[in-house]
């Protein structure tokens, strides 16, 4: 299994470079610098099962989108490689990917690298999944249909992430006015009424007495919000650096996928994925065990990370030798994907098979799409009713215990 390294290096110019790539080893990282005329000062390694940071620095899914797309139309139409590459650099959409084709078409055309090999050295532009799929296309001579299924694979992918996106950004808003108006009651309404009550003499309500008491403790010398602060400030930090460790990433994507509505939808969308990857894996003609080690990272999910490993771990150990088999040890594939999976095995059409559960889980994943904001708008409405009636019983019940001392 290859690994990813970082490194800085300078050419026999002078001139700093940094960058990433993948090898076998830190050995073979240094000789690959040194193939390409580059002098190391640093290589470190940097591959994980999994990483919420590298899902987060790589270039956004649109930009790379548009280089495929962009690329198989220009190999369609008997563009060589120099001028295609010209165009598509030219056409980047950020300078950080014009950096990386121009980066890409130097290797290839001084340093005689193929496509996908310069691909690899950016690991940070490119995924796992595309250098494969490219590496395959180049030794089959049908790059410019890999590039194709590339793009479709992104646009599919991207569609159902900005649908679950937009299923959730109304009740995210609602929360968010409901927290600001809390506040507001917190801090300004409360005070109002404390004042009042202390007018006419009347004792505070044992609830409003303790809300009073503690935006005392917050307003009166700025300790107790500096407390709060350096509190919440504590905790992210912790929470960054715990999704930064492969324990931490592990637990978060767990309680993730155990959400109601949500978490299973994230599931199916995961295995939608897999399921994608890996027929296009085998339809490109990449043996099983690297397709399962490319879906690894591309599952953007530590959870079925780790069972995908497992699964590759057992096949290319030779202790199974079907899919089916190797997925059968984890509960993440459900009886109807090994099902699916052992009849494509059968009949010697396994990527046939996987195409339809992806679209078996897409429907899916569209149906509860269509549904959840239903869903999550009933659960918000209830949920701002509890509120509400907890800031009666704390506000206005309180009116009534006045009135009647008034009286």
């Amino acid at each position: 299994m290859s690994m990813t390294f970082s490194y800085r290096a300078r050419t026999p110019g002078g001139e700093r470079v940094d960058g990433t790539m993948r090898a076998i080893d830190r050995q073979s990282a240094l000789a690959a610098l040194r193939e390409r005329m580059l002098i190391p000062s640093r290589v470190e390694s940097l591959t994980t099962t999994f990483s919420f940071g590298r899902v987060v620095r790589r270039a956004k899914p649109r930009e790379r989108l548009a280089f495929f797309r962009a690329y198989a139309a220009l190999e369609q139409a008997g563009v060589d490689f120099s001028t295609s590459f010209g165009l598509l650099i030219a056409q980047a959409r950020t300078p950080r990917m014009r950096d990386a084709l121009a980066s890409i078409r130097a290797d290839v055309e001084r340093g005689g690298e193929k496509l996908w090999t310069a691909m690899s050295h950016r690991p940070d532009d490119f995924t796992d999944l595309e250098v494969a799929m490219v590496a395959a296309g180049e030794e089959a001579g049908n790059r410019e249909e890999i590039f194709a299924r590339l793009a479709g694979f992104l646009e599919r992918d991207e569609r159902l992430r900005k649908r679950l996106g937009a299923a959730l950004l109304y009740p995210s808003i609602v929360v968010a006015a409901a927290l600001a108006i809390a506040a507001y009651l917190f801090a300004v309404v409360m005070p109002q009424f404390a004042q009042l009550f202390s007018s006419f003499g009347a004792e505070l309500p044992p609830s409003m007495a303790a809300l009073i008491s503690l935006y005392a403790f917050l307003a009166s010398s700025g300790t107790g919000a500096a407390i709060i602060a350096a509190g919440l400030a504590a905790g992210a930090l912790l929470t960054v650096h715990a999704l930064g460790t492969n324990d931490g990433a592990l637990a978060f994507d767990s309680a993730r996928l155990r959400l109601p509505v949500i978490g299973g939808a994230v599931r199916k969308t995961t295995l939608a994925r897999l399921c994608r990857v890996l027929a296009t894996m085998l339809e490109s003609g990449v043996n099983l065990v690297r397709a399962l080690e490319v879906a690894i990272p591309v599952a953007e999910s530590p959870t079925f990370a780790l069972a995908i490993a497992a699964a590759r771990e057992k096949i290319a150990g030779g202790s199974v030798a079907t899919l089916d088999e190797a997925l059968a040890a984890s509960d993440l594939f459900g009886p109807l994907l090994l099902g699916f999976v052992r009849v494509g095995g059968s009949t010697g059409n396994v990527p046939h098979m996987l195409v339809k559960l992806a679209e078996y889980y897409e429907e899916d994943v569209e149906s509860v799409l269509a549904a959840l904001p239903t869903i999550v708008q009933t659960s918000v409405t209830f949920s701002l009713g509890i509120v509400v009636a907890a800031l009666v019983y704390v506000v206005y019940v309180p009116l009534s215990t006045l009135g009647a001392s008034i009286h």
